[in-house]
């Protein structure tokens, strides 16, 4: 989901267009249930919902690094995220509360 979420502000973009990280993340979790009709089981980390999480680094490689480090509010971290992240940023993941991807500690991102 990270790449796409890069790729549809890129799409966005090309059409004149802006898409907030905001506005990303809605698509990619909520807003996706609710266009699958599936809102009451997936979609929000709600009681009761099912939910495979993830843990992300905000930052994995020298120009993601730069810019996390200029950027002042959440909103462009989260953007810069959005953007600039790949599966180097990854951490984590638990798919139906069973860890499956774990990094093992010292390695390098």
């Amino acid at each position: 989901m990270l790449r796409t979420l890069g790729d549809a502000y890129k799409v966005q973009a090309m059409a004149g267009e802006r898409l907030t990280a905001w506005k990303g993340l809605h698509a990619a979790t909520l807003g996706a249930a609710e266009a699958l009709d599936l809102a009451g089981e997936i979609g929000s980390l709600e009681a009761g919902r099912l939910a495979d999480v993830c843990v992300w680094d905000w930052a994995a490689g020298p120009v993601a690094e730069r810019r996390q480090a200029v950027a002042r509010s959440l909103h462009e971290k989260v953007f810069a995220w959005m953007t600039l992240g790949d599966e180097r940023n990854l951490a984590a993941c638990w798919v139906a509360g069973v860890p499956r991807l774990p990094r093992p500690p010292g390695q390098p991102r």
